[in-house]
């Protein structure tokens, strides 16, 4: 299973050289921006946030502008993502926070990151790795679905997502030192390939390892 773990890493990683996808958020080390990005990110598509990301951010530069904001047009703003007045409320909430109990700095910890508002284990430890590239997984129904396929995981939880063994297994297959490339290698293919619905196995590179396209052409044969 190391060996396997390991041929996966290096497989998915070199696909990525060629097939990764751009995105502003991806383009800093701020640990303020990147929880913005992946507030915005959820319940919505990457393309509608990328439309109102760099105005965001130069609206509301920091955690105090975010504190500070006028509600109404922080709502405004948010409109095109849906959910706008939830949206706006949490992340108010979340400028508050860091602005008073952390002195306007994002916590580096783990333990501190999870005490913000909105932020979950996802959304620490994509700071931990893609700010300070800690070798930690990004662990996401992306992830999930992946892992599944892939080794055919099979978590025991409702909730998988929420699920201790599923995130030891995830550390496992974090390669050492390239953690950042490696979880936005897992996102792409999610995204481009492997898709919840349709995934698309004559494109994928992992073929070779997949335990699910190894039932399929079996069932096939």
């Amino acid at each position: 299973m190391v060996e396997k773990k390991e041929v996966f890493a290096r497989m998915l990683l070199r696909w990525w050289e060629k097939n990764r996808r751009d995105f502003p958020w991806r383009h800093t080390k701020n640990p303020y921006e990147v929880l913005v990005a992946e507030m915005l990110l959820r319940k919505t598509t990457a393309q509608q946030v990328e439309k109102i990301y760099s105005a965001f951010l130069s609206r509301y530069p920091n955690p105090k502008a975010l504190a500070e904001a006028d509600e109404d047009e922080l709502r405004k703003m948010l409109r095109p993502l849906g959910m706008e007045h939830a949206r706006a409320k949490l992340l108010k909430r979340f400028g508050a926070v860091v602005k008073e109990e952390y002195g306007g700095i994002i916590p580096s910890d783990y333990a501190a990151l999870l005490k913000l508002p909105g932020v979950g284990m996802y959304a620490a430890n994509a700071v931990l790795s893609l700010v300070y590239s800690k070798d930690v997984p990004m662990v996401d129904t992306n992830f999930i679905r992946i892992v599944e396929r892939v080794f055919g995981f099979k978590s025991r939880k409702a909730r998988a997502r929420c699920d201790k063994e599923l995130w030891e297994f995830a550390q496992k297959l974090v390669p050492k030192g390239a953690s950042r490339e490696f979880n936005l290698a897992v996102l792409d293919l999610a995204a481009a390939v492997c898709t919840a619905r349709t995934p698309q196995c004559s494109k994928c590179p992992l073929t070779a390892v997949c335990a699910y396209f190894k039932n399929v052409k079996d069932a096939h044969s």
